[in-house]
């Protein structure tokens, strides 16, 4: 993500940012990993409070 906490990122931008281009339409790589980061960094992975998703759009980081 960027500097901007608490900014909702897209998942295409950052599909594009992290694989390219060609990744743009890989909606399980994020699931994926962004549910492997929650099981690191949340107190509950199951109702995240870092790492959140706005389902159909994107992705949200809250420090």
């Amino acid at each position: 993500m960027d500097a901007h906490p608490g900014k909702l990122v897209p998942g295409r931008d950052l599909l594009k940012g992290v694989w390219g281009e060609k990744y743009a339409d890989e909606g399980g790589y994020l699931r994926f990993h962004f549910g492997q980061l929650r099981r690191k960094l949340e107190a509950d992975p199951s109702r995240p409070r870092h790492l959140t998703t706005e389902p159909g759009i994107g992705y949200r980081y809250e420090p």
